[in-house]
């Protein structure tokens, strides 16, 4: 059986006015609130998108779209999900 992942929280945002660093900042709030408190770790980014934000690894990924923003807990090497072993 895998392990269950940490969940992750999709954010849009395509205001115009906002910066990429505001736009993540309420992701994580959203997150935050979303998951009881519990602070972010990892935020999957646009490559065009990609800016540092303290506190949280902010890590692009050439499929996700822009003005979208995957945000949700790192998981370490071993939480990693394995496949069984026969």
């Amino acid at each position: 059986m895998l392990a269950k992942s940490p969940p992750f929280l999709m954010w849009y945002d395509d205001n115009p006015k906002l910066s990429v660093a505001k736009k993540i900042e309420a992701a994580i709030a959203a997150y935050s609130d979303r998951f009881r408190g519990v602070r972010p770790t990892l935020v999957l980014v646009n490559e065009e998108e990609l800016t540092e934000i303290a506190g949280v690894r902010v890590q692009s990924i050439p499929t996700i779209r822009r003005n979208t923003y995957w945000v949700g807990l790192e998981q370490s090497e071993s939480e990693r999900p394995r496949p069984d072993s026969p």
